[in-house]
């Protein structure tokens, strides 16, 4: 494990008090953990908003078979659409 370091933090007690029953809604163990996973989180959102990157995401349809023209529909979308769509998976629920 990476070297802890401890520092202090100035906040509204309000806003402290919001805090804590999150912390206590969501099962964390202290203050530290849920203060770790939103820095965790902010920087992962700000690496997403970077322009220069590449994401990857999936979209998942769930559909009648039985909607007529609709399983071609999709067809054709994806083939209009081959250089964002890599691949695509059909299952039967």
């Amino acid at each position: 494990m990476a070297e802890v370091v401890r520092f202090g933090v100035s906040i509204d007690a309000g806003l402290l008090a919001n805090f804590d029953k999150l912390i206590a809604e969501k099962g964390y163990v202290n203050r530290s953990e849920a203060i770790r996973d939103l820095v965790r989180d902010r920087m992962v959102q700000a690496e997403w908003e970077q322009p220069d990157k590449e994401i990857a995401a999936t979209v998942t349809i769930v559909f009648d078979h039985e909607v007529p023209e609709l399983a071609d529909r999709l067809t054709d979308f994806e083939h209009e659409h081959h250089s964002l769509i890599v691949a695509s998976l059909h299952v039967h629920l």
